[in-house]
């Protein structure tokens, strides 16, 4: 997701990048391709490989479900700060400078085509963020108060929510995803309008 707001960034202000070959596959097949090396083999390594035991708590939210290695001190903290804090960070900034230099460049350019093309795109990008966010922020802060030194007890009732929050983007993240395309919209309101004009076609029958 941190990605796909730097590439979503790219592709409308600096497109001509990937006109060219070498540019599209250092700033697009490039960086994905590391990406999911990077989360096989971390998560591999961590979760198959290191030699710890979950342990498991049932009088509390979720059986405090944490994994083990977050226990390791630099595996906890790698984990925590670069694959959750940074990414969400990244989405946030990257977020506010399309934001930014799309009223900017709206107030600047009078090209109408250009103007609906960007606007469509931005409202994809945070359609798609605002979901992000909403589920990681939270969690992010207050995991980020731990590691600070703030007890335990810090933000425990907005941890508990938060853990279930974050199922929710797996789950709605096709349907924010098909909502911003407008081609989708008219046919699932064509599809509807046609769906009510059968039902009232249909007649009750009462048996005899």
């Amino acid at each position: 997701m941190a990605w796909g707001s730097i590439h979503r960034y790219l592709l409308i202000f600096h497109d001509r990048i990937f006109l060219i070959a070498r540019k599209r596959f250092l700033y697009h097949t490039m960086p994905l391709i590391i990406l999911i090396l990077y989360i096989f083999i971390f998560y591999i390594v961590v979760i198959i490989f290191l030699p710890c035991s979950n342990k498991y708590n049932y009088n509390l939210p979720v059986c405090g479900e944490l994994p083990c290695y977050l226990g390791v001190p630099l595996l906890g903290i790698w984990d925590t700060v670069i694959n959750s804090i940074v990414p969400t960070a990244i989405i946030t900034v990257f977020s506010i400078l399309v934001l930014a230099r799309v009223y900017v460049q709206k107030r600047r350019l009078h090209q109408a085509n250009l103007w609906r093309r960007q606007r469509k795109m931005t409202i994809q990008l945070f359609s798609i963020c605002i979901l992000f966010l909403a589920a990681n922020v939270p969690l992010n802060l207050v995991t980020l108060g731990h590691i600070c030194g703030l007890p335990p007890s810090f933000g425990g009732g907005v941890q508990v929510y938060a853990d279930y929050l974050c199922y929710f983007v797996t789950l709605l993240f096709p349907f924010v995803c098909l909502s911003t395309l407008s081609e989708m919209r008219k046919k699932l309101r064509w599809k509807g309008l046609l769906l009510f004009q059968r039902s009232q076609h249909i007649a009750v029958i009462n048996p005899k």
